[in-house]
Parts: structure tokens; sequence; C-alpha cells
């Protein structure tokens, strides 16, 4: 047996007698030696500070991802939030519309002059309480002067109709007076004229009563259908005070408008009305065929003042 051959056995037995004593050691003790115990517990704090630098930097890193993951979920919430609320506003513009088309419809129903709807497009914020603009001209039949109204009283009349539009304006522009009665009394001689009030531009004035006008705080004002501009009947709005004017001679009375023109977004266009149902001036027609039969029959002066009479009584 030659040196290299010696050599080659001794190392295999060398390898043999290690990998015994690693097999031994390892399983059939039951505690470290004091080396091992030694070299353990000396690096055991090495072992705890890089561990928790590995659990910080992984926390780190993991927060990254989920931070990027949080925002998109945040953006994506925001979303649906905004939608909802979006939803929610529509369905309670949608409720508040249904609600005044009904009240639309039901006033459409119950009066019997002929309507055509309409609803605001514009208004001038410098003439917020005198003007607005409707989507209704003369190509569906308006006309200057039409009375314009809403299921809740009198709005104006139209000032000026182009092909497709109009300009209304309103019973709170000083350039607008509307004959006017007090609904309670129905007095024929208490007609008085309701007129803008500049000095209260959310009011009416109602001016040229008599001195013993029945009126007071709280009486409802409607149009008395004189000037064949308004049908009679219409609401204008509620007495609020009443006064002596600046003479001292006759009385007028501050009214607030049925009609919230703040909040005007459809109106109605009066195109036609029987006068004899507004007790307008055209009631008379049959009065003076009457008295021109009278004419014809006494010779014609008596009948002439008869109907000089009548028509000085209009």
């Amino acid at each position: 047996m030659n040196q290299t051959t010696r050599k080659v056995i001794g190392l295999l037995g060398l390898v043999i007698v290690l990998l015994s004593m690693i097999y031994y050691t390892g399983v059939f003790r039951s505690h470290y030696t004091f080396a091992e115990d030694l070299l353990l517990t000396g690096l055991s704090p090495v072992q705890g500070f890089f561990s928790r630098i590995g659990r910080k930097t992984y926390c780190f890193f993991q927060g990254m991802f989920d931070y990027e993951r949080v925002l998109a979920e945040n953006e994506m919430l925001r979303e649906k939030i905004a939608e909802r609320d979006n939803l929610s506003y529509k369905l309670l513009e949608l409720q508040k519309e249904n609600h005044r088309l009904r009240e639309m419809l039901g006033f459409e129903s119950s009066v019997e002059y002929s309507l055509l709807p309409a609803e605001v497009i514009a208004r001038d914020p410098s003439y917020w309480f005198e003007t607005i603009t409707i989507n209704k001209g003369y190509d569906d039949g308006v006309k200057k002067d039409m009375a314009v109204v809403t299921s809740q009283g009198l709005v104006g009349s139209i000032y000026y109709a182009s092909k497709n539009s109009s300009q209304v304006l309103m019973l709170t522009d000083s350039r607008r007076a509307v004959s006017a009665l007090v609904q309670r009394s129905r007095e024929p001689g208490s007609i008085g004229i309701v007129e803008g009030y500049p000095e209260k531009s959310e009011f009416l004035r109602m001016v040229n009563l008599p001195p013993d006008a029945n009126i007071q705080k709280g009486d409802v004002i409607i149009s008395s259908g004189l000037g064949d501009v308004f049908p009679r009947g219409l609401v204008i709005g509620h007495v609020t005070e009443v006064e002596k004017d600046q003479y001292g001679l006759l009385q007028q009375a501050l009214v607030e408008p049925a009609v919230n023109f703040n909040r005007l977004e459809e109106v109605f266009i009066v195109i036609e009305y029987n006068n004899e149902i507004s007790g307008g001036p055209e009631d008379e027609p049959d009065n003076e065929t009457e008295v021109e039969t009278d004419e014809a029959e006494n010779g014609g002066e008596d009948g002439e003042d008869d109907e000089g009479e009548i028509l000085s009584g209009t």
C-alpha cells in the first residue's frame, strides 16, 4: 500500500468520524455546549438588530405599496360618493319639477282660458325683479301685452316677442301697472292700481284707492279684468300695510306678491280668454246692441244719450 492510498483512507476515516460526531451531538444531546452557548449569546443581539432592521425595512416598503393602494381606493370611493350625491340631487330636482308640473297641470285644467306653457331661460342680474326671458315667441302665437301667470298668481305681461323667445315685464317693474280690487269686498268703487314699488323691489304698491275703500291687512288683491290685458280674478298678492297717500286724500297699500319672483322656472302665457268669464270690458256688446236697437226705434237722440251713459260707466 503506497503513501497516496493511505492518505485517502485516512481522510475518509476523518470525514466519517466528524459526521458521526455531528449526528450524535445533534440528535441525542439535550443542551448546547458551553462554546455553542457562548457563541449564541454573543450573536443574539446582532441577530435581533438585523431582524428588527429587516422587519422595519419590510414594513417601509410594504407601507409604500399599501399607500398607493389606499390612495386608489380612496379616489374610487370619492367618485362613488360624488356619483351618489349627484344622483340624489337629480332625484330631488326631479321631485321638485314633478311637483311644479303637477301644480301647473292642475292650474291649467282649472281655468277657462287658453294657456301656453313656457320655461324661463334667462334673467338680467341687474334687473332681477323686473324682466325675465322665456322660450316662447311669436312663432308660438305669443304677442305683446299677453298676460303671464303661474299657478300661484299673476307674473306680468309680454313686453317684447321675438321669433322663439319673449321678454316678460314683471309686476315688480315700475313700468307695469294692473287694475285690481280686493277679493273680499269686490267693491266696484274700490278699484285701484297695482304697480312696482322701487323703494321695496320685492313688493308691490296699490294706489288710487278711495278714502272709504274697504281694504285691510291680509286682504287678497286680484286683477279686476279692466284694460283688456289681464283676465279677471288672477291673484296678485296679499296686503301687508294700509295707509294714506302722501297728500292724505286717498288710500294706498303695500302688497306682498303671491308669486315668488326669485324662483320662477315655468310660467303660462294667457293666449286667449273669454271676457265674459274674466269680467273684462268686452262684456258690453249685448248692451250696446240693445242701445242701438233702442236708438233705431226711438229716432236716435234718446238712444245716443243711453249709449253715452252706458259707455261712460265702463
